[in-house]
């Protein structure tokens, strides 16, 4: 500490590109573990004595004066402690709420000098917040997201937030740790196109890996929360949702009668429809399964010209052909047919 602040700088090097500097924040969990202060803090927290203490058991006085103590090291040593402390936010609350609410939870108030290590720490926590903390910083986490674009870190933590903040809906729906019905939708508006395109991606694994996931979690959640705003139908999102529709089973059809109005037309050559034409773990392809909702999707999304050839629509026509001929003389399906000749 009487070193100054050379003394307590990270060890991570600056990162340049084609010779000139690039700024990424220094005031992150990464750049804290690499440094003095950084280590320090974490052999204090590892130090409490137990793994696995009682709620409330209070965190002896001589380690808690010693964090405090490194709050305030020279230079970038000060943001090593705070984001280390607040990367064990959880348990410290845990085993010492008194303490955790007087110094560390006003470090998440965006206007305290040191919110954005907090928050960095604060977010390689991947569980989330735990019911009391969420009591306290529930505000804070409903406009989290577009307070984080304004840094520059060496890690992209919007999308551990937007799954925080996607626990919290889908699995704590009206519990005191948890968001109500309609608080997720401003979220989601917050979102840039990529963080909310992940989260698709994510609503999918939740689908598969849950019991009647499909049904229980992900269905009410696009019917009550997802923002129907024509801006947010993007190229890109559409093919997220066509990637999930493709992982829905036996819940294809469900799942495609709610998210059918966010699809937009787009090349279906850059279109993630394996699981539309080929078997894939002994599971019949969905366009078998499911001809005319397929018909349908494909028709949602395929655009009145095409520019490249359609190799994959050709092969959901010539499957819907096999298992539903009737379907053949339906407008959609003469529509796209006509498509693939002329190309």
């Amino acid at each position: 500490m009487s070193g100054g602040t050379d003394s307590t700088k990270g060890a991570l090097r600056d990162i340049r590109q084609t010779g000139e500097l690039i700024l990424p924040s220094r005031r992150t969990f990464g750049h804290a573990l690499n440094g003095p202060i950084g280590r320090c803090t974490k052999a204090l927290i590892h130090s409490i004595p137990g793994e696995e203490q009682d709620a409330g058991l209070l965190i002896p006085d001589d380690i808690k004066s010693r964090i405090e103590y490194l709050f305030n090291a020279p230079g970038e040593g000060a943001d090593h402690a705070v984001a280390i402390a607040a990367s064990n936010l959880n348990w410290l609350m845990f085993v010492d709420p008194v303490w955790t609410k007087e110094h560390l939870i006003p470090m998440l108030v965006f206007d305290n000098p040191v919110s954005e290590p907090a928050w960095n720490g604060f977010l390689h926590d991947r569980n989330g917040p735990s019911n009391p903390v969420v009591r306290l910083i529930k505000p804070s986490l409903l406009e989290l997201i577009p307070w984080l674009k304004r840094f520059s870190w060496e890690k992209e933590l919007s999308i551990e937030a937007a799954l925080w903040l996607g626990r919290m809906r889908i699995f704590k729906i009206d519990e005191e740790g948890g968001l109500c019905r309609g608080e997720m939708r401003p979220v989601l508006r917050s979102m840039s196109d990529e963080t909310r395109n992940r989260f698709i991606a994510w609503l999918g694994f939740v689908g598969q890996k849950e019991d009647n996931g499909w049904a229980k979690y992900i269905i009410p959640l696009i019917n009550e929360d997802w923002p129907r705003e024509r801006r947010y139908r993007t190229l890109a999102s559409a093919k997220a949702w066509i990637g999930l529709l493709g992982e829905t089973g036996d819940d294809f059809h469900r799942v495609y009668e709610t998210v059918k109005t966010f699809l937009a037309p787009l090349e279906t050559e850059y279109c993630p429809l394996y699981r539309f034409t080929r078997e894939h773990g002994n599971k019949k392809p969905l366009t078998t399964i499911f001809p005319e909702s397929t018909l349908d999707l494909m028709n949602r999304i395929t655009p009145l010209s095409l520019t490249r050839p359609p190799l994959e629509l050709q092969k959901v026509l010539a499957l819907i052909e096999d298992v539903e001929p009737r379907l053949i003389t339906d407008q959609r399906y003469l529509r796209l047919t006509d498509l693939v000749e002329k190309n």
